[in-house]
């Protein structure tokens, strides 16, 4: 897909008239547009804009990839957009931290250090770590992620860090930061490079918390960051 037409994409929020509009070229929306364009214009309840696998990766990679057409012969990944959601009956949403207010239940306490919290989530030793908005921080989100398995050093799991993170208060962001396992060629960073998504990984396989690391968070926030930093120069909330 190569058609560079601009169209403009409108997700409606859940609590209030207001609408997320996003304009990019029509193939940077990938396949998720499910309604009819009418004047380069259509709206629907969610979109998924697709980029070359390392671009929100965080990787010393081709800065311009974020601003083309993906290449659908290579590897791709999305950065999703949908509302958030109210709880049952409530009519708006919570300030602060939506997903452990809207979800608490899903979320079991494992680890409290360093003025910080890392929670249990689901089965299977999945992991949570919510990162409050800050003066380093644009925004709140959270660090979904797997810790290393060392009997099965071939689950993918670990190098698949799932993001989500929030725009302006009524919108949902979610993307996918990788392990350089799944990046080759150029775009796999150095050895001596202390890239954040490898540093959660070892200090998994080394027995250590992310509690212990702000390093990594760091760089996850500051990943965050450039991510939000580029959905802002390309959308705007309209009433």
């Amino acid at each position: 897909m190569t058609d560079t037409t601009e169209i403009t994409v409108r997700i409606p929020s859940k609590v209030s008239g207001k609408k997320l509009e996003i304009t990019l070229p029509r193939c940077m929306f990938g396949f998720s547009i499910k309604n009819k364009i009418i004047d380069g214009i259509v709206e629907q309840e969610a979109a998924t804009i697709i980029f070359a696998l390392p671009t929100l990766s965080g990787f010393p990679n081709d800065e311009e990839a974020i601003h083309r057409c993906p290449d659908f012969s290579k590897p791709v990944t999305g950065l999703g957009f949908a509302p958030l959601f109210p709880k049952p009956y409530a009519k708006k949403l919570e300030p602060g931290n939506y997903w452990l207010k809207q979800e608490s239940y899903q979320y079991t306490l494992k680890e409290k250090k360093n003025n910080q919290e890392l929670y249990s989530i689901g089965i299977g030793g999945k992991q949570t770590l919510f990162v409050n908005k800050s003066e380093t921080n644009q925004q709140d989100f959270k660090i979904d992620f797997w810790p290393f398995d060392a009997e099965n050093e071939s689950s993918p799991f670990p190098h698949q860090i799932d993001i989500h993170s929030i725009l302006d208060k009524e919108f949902n962001v979610i993307y996918t930061v990788y392990s350089s396992r799944f990046l080759h060629g150029k775009y796999k960073p150095p050895v001596s490079q202390n890239y954040f998504a490898d540093g959660l990984i070892q200090i998994y396989k080394q027995n250590e918390s992310l509690l212990d690391h702000p390093e990594i968070q760091l760089g996850f926030i500051q990943n965050n960051n450039r991510i939000l930093d580029y959905i802002h120069q390309h959308s705007k909330v309209v009433d």
